[in-house]
């Protein structure tokens, strides 16, 4: 057996069968690539689940929400009653799209601008406007000031306004607002404030709700939270409803808003979708069952053939130092046999042994049986030219 015959059987012994060309099958194309198959069936599903979940879950008080703290159940109830409500995240655009004899929505006006909030105070629509604190109330232009909340949830309306006094009883929470000149407060807070509170101002009137809980999915059916909810809104044929969207104002001294803050949550639920399913591929690639174990060949494969096979397979991974190792292990095992050094003899006994049977120095056997790798392919076939022939010269003497 030569040198370069110690290709096939230095490595794992590979079952080929007979027929079998060294090209890739359709089998092993597939599991060279049902990794990506796989990572990206999951992350179809990731993306369906998130587009399905998108229209579930949403924004607090959002017409659009399905979730507890939505509002889309009072959308329904509106669109029923032939009120058509239409959603809007940009204050310029709803202030535009909300003329005289429209009411108009503001939810979760702490996430406005203060340029915002005056765009809102300049439109001549109804107003009405869901959880304003002192600073929104300013940036609005309204004649009231807050009161702090008393803890009450569940108040009476104690006033005229037909749409209080048909609910009755409500929830509400929070601070109270107090009633400027001309105007109506409804739902006491136990001191100066009204947790509803309604005045007409510059021809159009003006409706301020402390909590926004009479209007959420989880609570309409309570008390007399729908009743309010729609004496409120159904006044017009026609309600823009702005939903801020969910990214605080940027103040003058916070130097702007993080990146994190401006990346929409759909995207980051979508990211650790796409880490989970990374990490899942790889505990199912890097699995280990057990130590490899060699099987015999199921039928006989001529030498060349099986030569040529795995020499294909080196030379299309550049694998030029994996050959020279197979070449020179062969040829040391052999040699050792041969001058009764055992298949796995000690380098230096070898080489002086080598050495002195041929006749050559005991630097050059060194560096032929124990050298450097190969630069290219003429150089790997000429170290295998050199091994041969160096076992045939020990073989010789």
């Amino acid at each position: 057996m030569t040198a370069l015959d110690e290709l096939t059987t230095t490595s794992d012994n590979v079952p080929i069968r007979a027929g079998h060309s060294a090209d890739l099958t359709t089998r092993q194309r597939w599991r060279r690539s049902r990794v990506l198959v796989g990572a990206g069936v999951v992350l179809v599903i990731g993306a369906i689940v998130v587009a399905l979940g998108s229209g579930k879950t949403g924004k607090p008080l959002d017409p659009q929400s399905y979730s507890p703290s939505g509002t889309h159940a009072l959308s329904v109830l509106l669109a029923q009653r032939g009120v058509h409500v239409l959603r809007e995240t940009d204050a310029a655009t709803a202030v535009d799209v909300a003329v005289p004899g429209m009411t108009l929505v503001v939810v979760s006006p702490q996430l406005l601008s203060t340029d915002e909030l005056t765009i809102i105070a300049s439109s001549r629509a109804d107003l009405v406007v869901v959880g304003a604190g002192l600073d929104e109330t300013q940036a609005l232009s309204l004649p009231l000031a807050t009161q702090p909340d008393d803890g009450n949830t569940l108040r009476q309306p104690s006033c005229s306004l037909r749409a209080a006094t048909v609910a009755g009883s409500a929830q509400l929470k929070g601070g109270g607002y107090t009633v400027p000149n001309g105007g109506q407060g409804c739902y006491p807070d136990g001191g100066d404030g009204f947790a509803l509170v309604t005045f007409a101002t510059s021809g159009h009137r003006v409706t301020l709700l402390s909590d926004g809980t009479p209007l959420m999915n989880s609570s309409l059916g309570n008390d007399g939270n729908a009743a309010l909810a729609l004496g409120l809104l159904d006044t017009h044929a026609d309600v823009v409803w702005l939903v801020p969207p969910q990214i605080a104002p940027v103040s003058s001294t916070s130097g702007g808003a993080s990146v994190e803050s401006l990346l929409p949550s759909r995207l980051k639920w979508a990211f650790l979708q796409l880490v989970i399913a990374v990490i899942v591929i790889a505990i199912w690639r890097g699995r280990r069952l057990g130590r490899l174990v060699p099987e015999d060949l199921p039928v006989v494969v001529r030498q060349s053939e099986t030569v040529r096979g795995r020499s294909r397979l080196y030379r299309r991974s550049h694998s030029l130092d994996t050959a020279a190792e197979a070449l020179r292990d062969g040829a040391r095992a052999r040699l050792g046999h041969r001058l009764g050094l055992g298949l796995r003899p000690q380098p230096q006994a070898l080489v002086q042994a080598v050495a002195a049977r041929v006749g050559q120095p005991a630097a050059q056997v060194e560096a032929l049986l124990y050298g450097s790798t190969p630069a290219d392919d003429p150089t790997l076939v000429t170290l295998a030219q050199a091994l041969t022939a160096l076992e045939q010269e020990v073989l010789r003497t």
